[in-house]
């Protein structure tokens, strides 16, 4: 499974602002900005500009109770994108930026700052690069409160969190395009719990033959017969007057392949046409690291229609773990989505080894409903679980 970094737009908080402001001094006036003035100004900017406003109910048993937020996102400012959020536990402000760099290729960078209305802080950043034939990734965070006080359903999301109350973790990926269906991956990661990855990933193309109709012919890739054209009226050569350098017979040649592959030997023209399916993904490694040492696995299916399943595993000397998920498109309806993901994952130290969720979005007037609920067992071995309900529109 492909791990991706903490969630950055979700901030719950609110809190003791009473005795923020008992203790603070009267400052000049334009001075002081406080976050929710901040994101208040961000709101009135966004206005005139593209922009995404979003709100979020949360819920998680059993110790967190119910949180609330609301923040913009996707705002254009220097040079990049700002998103900013308040509620009831924390705040935070986000800045994304992507950049060009022909003829090597892309960057794209990415620092959130929370900060809890206790007092703690957490700092992510994380970037990707690609030149040429290889991507790199790299992520890193220092935090003096736990991401519960920022996300309260990260416990038992599909990427497995960083549970402790304060440190660091940083990770590092990089991918190597070895041809065009192969793929080295190597990666590792500091922190609470140091690993090493390496691995190969393959792909393969899923076709099948396309049906011929009753008349013979293979319908077009819209499913339709074509019409066969008339023929065209035979022209009579008068062989006194025909040049032979520009009037020999001519043949259908068949255009030059892009990879300098000629597909045309060996093939039988009464072969039927074909059509993909899908793509079948595979991937085969090792992982070591602290209290973790095995071999990995994996597979995934993603079908024309946007269906994808995936699967991996880690088998080793006393070391176990299983993850999967399930996508679907338009489930619920034309635009809509369904993801379903588990995890089990026992050799972990810092993170829930028991993870089960899902994620569903649905059109719902100018905006976007979604939905989340996640479920699992803690470092502590408490089980819990939790539920949030958001809704995003779009600024015009």
């Amino acid at each position: 499974m492909n791990v991706t970094g903490v969630k950055g737009a979700g901030l719950e908080g609110a809190g003791p602002l009473r005795y923020a402001a008992r203790m603070r001094p009267t400052l000049r006036s334009g001075r002081s900005r406080s976050l929710p003035v901040t994101l208040g100004a961000a709101l009135l900017v966004s206005s005139a500009q593209a922009a995404t406003l979003d709100f979020g109910v949360s819920y998680r048993a059993p110790d967190a109770g119910l949180w609330g937020r609301v923040g913009v996102s996707e705002l254009d400012l220097l040079g990049g994108q700002v998103s900013a959020a308040v509620g009831s536990r924390a705040a935070q402000v986000g800045y994304a930026r992507s950049l060009s760099l022909p003829p090597l290729g892309a960057a794209t960078a990415r620092t959130d700052l929370a900060v809890t209305w206790q007092g703690g802080v957490r700092l992510d950043s994380r970037a990707s690069a690609g030149v040429g034939p290889v991507a790199l990734n790299l992520a890193g965070a220092y935090f003096t409160a736990p991401i519960t006080d920022v996300d309260p359903l990260a416990p038992f999301a599909q990427a497995p969190a960083d549970l402790r109350e304060r440190g660091w973790n940083a990770s590092l990926g990089a991918r190597y395009r070895v041809s065009r269906d192969l793929i080295a991956v190597v990666g590792g990661e500091l922190g609470a719990q140091p690993h090493l990855s390496v691995g190969v990933e393959g792909r393969r193309l899923l076709t099948r033959p396309v049906p011929p109709s009753d008349d013979g012919t293979q319908p077009d890739a819209a499913g339709e017969t074509p019409v066969p054209e008339p023929a065209a009226p035979e022209t009579v050569t008068d062989p006194t007057t025909t040049d032979p350098t520009t009037d020999l017979p001519t043949t259908d040649t068949p255009e030059a392949d892009p990879l300098g592959v000629d597909d045309t030997m060996g093939m039988d023209d009464t072969l039927p046409d074909t059509e993909p399916t899908g793509t079948l993904t595979w991937r085969a490694g090792a992982l070591a690291g602290r209290d973790v040492l095995g071999l990995t696995g994996g597979l995934t299916y993603a079908a024309e229609s946007g269906l994808s399943v995936g699967v991996d595993a880690l088998a080793g000397l006393n070391t176990f773990g299983v993850t999967g998920s399930l996508s679907a498109p338009d489930l619920l309806g034309d635009g809509s989505s369904v993801r379903l993901y588990a995890a089990y994952e026992p050799w972990r130290t810092v993170s829930s080894p028991l993870r089960t969720g899902l994620s569903a979005s649905l059109p719902a007037g100018s905006g976007t409903l979604t939905l989340d609920a996640s479920a699992g067992r803690t470092l502590q071995g408490q089980a819990g679980f939790g539920v949030r309900v958001g809704y995003t529109l779009p600024l015009p």
